[in-house]
């Protein structure tokens, strides 16, 4: 037999509190915000990767179109744009090509200048956010003599320069390297 007392139990026990939904929310924006937190440090490591590959690549064919049968003297981002070493940009207001911007685009260039021996090239990369310095430094060092006047030391940026190489919120790197 069904009585009211019956009812009222039934009644009771179906649906859910607010504390049940409030549980499930709180629970569903941790996620959230875990997933964006993922997501933007796995933007953040692919744009350093993005700009390691680029130096690299810049380095690297500019020691083998240049370096290897001609020394750097008068060597400029006009020359790196014909040889397709950097990629061309657009005109500037005297109507030369000037190189495309880095992908932190920002109001500097890229810039290459030899050195009157002909022996090394100055490459500058300008617009570095602070967060991506020292990774990016640290990754190209490898290849070039010197980054923003720090000398690398067998091979490698001593973490102890990365003070004197990444300073501010934006950074323009620049990177010294030789013929070979």
């Amino acid at each position: 037999m069904i009585t009211s007392h019956t009812l009222n139990a039934r009644r009771k026990q179906s649906g859910i509190t607010l504390i049940e939904v409030s549980i499930g929310l709180i629970i569903a924006a941790i996620v959230a915000a875990a997933a964006f937190i993922a997501f933007q440090n796995n933007q953040r490591r692919n744009e350093v990767q993005d700009n390691i590959k680029q130096l690299t690549e810049i380095i690297t064919e500019t020691k083998q179109k240049v370096g290897i049968t001609t020394g750097y003297t008068g060597f400029t981002e006009t020359n790196a744009i014909q040889l397709a070493i950097l990629e061309a940009g657009g005109v500037d207001a005297d109507g030369a090509t000037v190189p495309a911007k880095n992908s932190y685009g920002g109001d500097g260039d890229i810039t290459m200048t030899g050195a009157a021996d002909g022996e090394t090239v100055t490459l500058t990369w300008p617009d570095v956010p602070s967060d991506q310095c020292a990774d990016i430094a640290l990754s190209v060092s490898g290849q070039v003599q010197s980054v923003n006047g720090q000398d690398t030391v067998n091979g490698s940026l001593p973490v102890t320069s990365l003070d004197e190489v990444c300073v501010g919120d934006t950074t323009t790197l620049s990177f010294v390297f030789a013929r070979r």
